[in-house]
């Protein structure tokens, strides 16, 4: 396992991945490279960063702990099947969803294991696509076989199942108290962390992504390409947009902004009172895996072909560009003004 930094990285990649535009460099974000960190295999999961440090997990199984001012390896756990979905922190664990159904609590501090969650049978049923959400001591995730589970987040004893029609794929979200729900039949629910039980919901007509929740309104996307706003309380309606090809990604809220990825590499991004598009931008990346990151008043948005995107945020103007050694597949993070990236190449960026 090697780190890299600016002093050192002699390769003509590393070289490549310094030279950022100006543009963006005037920035508040600067698009200086910090550091990398070799993973050494494919990063397949999304990344999270939490009490300084990142967490980035591989195709091995691995979870990498980085630390964020450094860019060296804090501590590494080492799972037996592809870690999928963001890496979900809280309360001193990070809990880690394996594409075989595992699931696993582990100690931020140290990467001790707390409990693991096993999968009960070895159909291949009990598979996972997508990562886990915490809240209200629990652990939500969604198995192949179209069941959304809650685990104890102390234990991870499994207190309930939801079983929806067909298969789910896309990670629950937790807030404002609630389980919000995408699901591969078009359905959309809400489902209460207690029991377990559908609350409401509605619908589209594909399969439909991670919902996202701001400001007391939810915002959910299908592969049918709609995009729709829905006031929380009393359940209204607000508008249903379409872009006229698959939405791939959950819906990123910033401002008056809404902003997805589709199928086709496209970016586009919606006014929020009515569901006009603001703008479109192409990244001829193929498709979009990981939903845009909105930060500093610019877009961060990975393609197939291992460029990160910059774009204006008010405009989607492209400011500038950043190229991996591989597939973006997933979303990045940005926290305390770096972007923290994860490549198919091996490696985890962080650019200031």
């Amino acid at each position: 396992m090697k780190v890299l930094n600016r002093k050192i990285c002699a390769s003509v990649l590393c070289a490549t991945l310094l030279l950022l535009s100006h543009s963006a460099r005037a920035l508040a974000w600067g698009g200086v490279l910090g550091w990398i960190y070799e993973a050494g295999v494919s990063i397949t999961s999304s990344i999270s960063s939490e009490g300084g440090l990142v967490f980035a997990g591989d195709i091995n199984g691995k979870l990498h702990a980085v630390y964020v001012a450094s860019g060296q390896a804090a501590w590494a756990y080492d799972g037996a099947n592809s870690i999928i979905g963001a890496p979900a922190v809280s309360g001193g664990s990070v809990v880690i969803v394996q594409a075989d159904g595992t699931i696993t609590a582990l100690r931020t501090t140290d990467g001790a294991t707390l409990w693991k969650h096993l999968p009960a049978n070895d159909s291949g049923s009990e598979t996972t696509s997508d990562g886990a959400a915490i809240g209200d001591g629990k652990v939500f995730y969604v198995r192949g076989d179209g069941k959304l589970l809650a685990l104890s987040l102390e234990n991870g004893k499994e207190l309930w199942a939801y079983k929806s029609e067909g298969d789910l794929r896309s990670a629950p979200l937790f807030a404002e108290g609630l389980v919000w729900l995408g699901e591969q039949n078009g359905k959309f629910s809400v489902i209460d962390p207690n029991s377990g039980k559908r609350l409401w919901g509605g619908g589209a007509g594909g399969a439909i992504n991670t919902p996202s929740v701001s400001d007391g309104e939810v915002y959910y996307s299908s592969w049918d390409g709609s995009v729709q706003r829905v006031q929380i309380k009393g359940v209204i309606p607000k508008w249903r947009a379409n872009i006229g090809e698959p939405v791939t990604t959950a819906p990123s809220v910033y401002g008056d902004t809404i902003i997805v990825g589709s199928a086709n590499g496209k970016v586009v991004a919606f006014k929020k009172a009515d569901g006009s598009v603001k703008w479109s931008f192409d990244t001829k990346g193929g498709a979009v895996s990981g939903a845009p990151i909105l930060a500093d008043g610019l877009v961060f948005v990975g393609g197939g072909n291992g460029t990160l995107s910059i774009l204006d945020a008010t405009s989607g103007a492209l400011k500038s560009t950043f190229q991996t050694g591989g597939e973006i597949r997933a979303r990045g993070a940005f926290a305390g003004g770096i972007l923290f990236l994860g490549s198919a190449d091996g490696n985890v960026y962080a650019i200031r």
